[in-house]
């Protein structure tokens, strides 16, 4: 019998083994120390931190005018306290990494569970006042339990439903059903309906599922905002090995040489190595010598990043009825939950957390109505919503020409298919991003393999 698999634990061939290590399939020639990073993102940014402590040469090419990737704090003019996330948000009780990393860059962290309200069919439930039914509670008990059994070919075969389909097949009622469409697809970016059972059911059956109240890996928030983090891995780098607005568009390997030359921005950047964090979305949009593997290129193709739009909207009174105040809504808005939470003062943020169909509408309205339409979804909460918003700012992640996406997607039948193809290094190339890791759509993904490719270079 094969060993059980997981998504933090996933074997099959693939470039990605326990232990938080991502190694080649095929080792890499002696390291000459130096290596170009593409994406100043987590991932990124963690490589070039622990190559350059061991003495490395690195050079990180960043196509935005920041860095940070979709790990980003903004902070309103009117209110340059208060700081909110457009990208990337928590850190949970396991993101190892995350904690061990911060712990070691001196980045302090804060509390930052929620209680969660539920506003469904025009009535507001109060936190413990809500959830599934006896029928569902039970069938999810009876699957969780099965699940921890399942063999590997039972694995994938998993993958080859959608979460909402398997839902139904365990036993789930239709209503049930209907709620967890609301809930769920705020963890994986899509509707229910087209991401893999098996990458939600992994995740699902190694928490409290059944719990509305379940903090599903939302228990801790950098304070001051993600950007800190950002700034404390590059304050870890030499002065001028983060290159902002470099678009790569050409990465050529010599083989004789035994080096990667990185065309960006236009300039060239020669190393030993290269570490490719960007997005999968990336990949065939640069030229690659030797070309990437069809099936490689084949998979970037196939793998979509979640359609979801953050608009954070500032107040000039918490007017919601809890500091530790989050929203789930069948309304446009998807999600509430308070963006200040733990930050002193009168104002206050709330942030809508849209994704799939309603990600796409609210990015299509204007600023005004995507206000207005925060302002009807909120008007159940409390009248005084209208009266005190002061401004609102939104990032739809679709439409970031950079990402194309939230986070990666894994659809019915890819998870096993396209993710080890993805993962798999291209000669003195290496891959690193939350879209290939075990903590899949997290930032601990990201670092967890930023650290990955780094050790291997170390270590080959």
């Amino acid at each position: 019998m094969t060993n059980p698999i997981t998504r933090r634990s996933f074997l099959a061939g693939t470039a990605l083994l326990g232990a938080d290590l991502l190694l080649c399939a095929q080792p890499l020639a002696r390291p000459q120390h130096s290596c170009v990073i593409v994406g100043a993102g987590l991932a990124g940014l963690t490589a070039a931190w622990r190559l350059s402590s061991a003495g490395w040469k690195v050079t990180v090419l960043e196509a935005r005018n920041r860095p940070g990737g979709r790990a980003w704090t903004y902070r309103f003019p009117q209110a340059p306290e208060l700081s909110c996330e457009m990208g990337g948000e928590w850190i949970g009780k396991e993101h190892t990494r995350m904690l061990a990393i911060t712990s070691e860059l001196k980045v302090p962290l804060e509390p930052h569970a929620y209680h969660v309200w539920l506003l469904r069919h025009g009535h507001l439930y109060t936190p413990g006042n809500w959830g599934l039914s006896p029928q569902s509670k039970a069938a999810w008990e009876k699957f969780r339990a099965t699940y921890a059994h399942y063999s590997e070919q039972e694995k994938r075969r998993l993958d080859q439903y959608d979460w909402w389909t398997w839902l139904g097949k365990i036993g789930y009622t239709r209503d049930d059903r209907a709620l967890r469409e609301i809930i769920d697809p705020t963890d994986f970016g899509e509707s229910t309906r087209v991401v893999s059972a098996f990458s939600v059911g992994d995740e699902y059956t190694q928490g409290d599922y059944a719990n509305p109240q379940a903090t599903d890996e939302m228990d801790f928030h950098v304070r001051g905002g993600n950007s800190e983090l950002v700034k404390a891995l590059i304050a870890r780098l030499p002065a001028g090995s983060v290159h902002l607005g470099k678009a790569v568009t050409a990465i050529t390997q010599n083989s004789a040489r035994g080096t990667v030359t990185i065309e960006a921005g236009g300039e060239t950047f020669t190393a030993d190595s290269c570490v490719f964090t960007a997005p999968a979305t990336m990949l065939n949009s640069i030229r690659w010598d030797p070309a990437l593997p069809a099936a490689k290129a084949e998979a970037a193709e196939q793998l979509e990043y979640g359609r979801i739009i953050k608009t954070q909207l500032l107040f000039d009174r918490r007017f919601w009825p809890a500091e530790d105040f989050s929203l789930m809504t069948d309304e446009t808005a998807h999600q509430f939950y308070h963006s200040t939470f733990g930050q002193q003062g009168q104002r206050g943020i709330l942030c809508s957390y849209a994704c799939g169909d309603k990600a796409d509408v609210l990015a299509a309205q204007s600023k005004v109505e995507r206000q207005q339409q925060m302002i009807r979804d909120l008007a159940v909460v409390s009248p005084k919503a209208a009266g005190a918003l002061l401004d609102s700012f939104d990032q739809p992640w679709q439409e970031d020409p950079w990402a194309q996406g939230a986070y990666a997607v894994y659809r019915p039948g890819q998870w096993f298919r396209v993710r080890p193809l993805l993962a798999a290094p291209h000669g003195r190339v290496l891959f690193a991003g939350e879209h290939i890791a075990d903590w899949q759509g997290f930032m601990e993904g990201a670092v967890t393999t930023g650290e990955a490719a780094a050790h291997h270079l170390l270590h080959a």
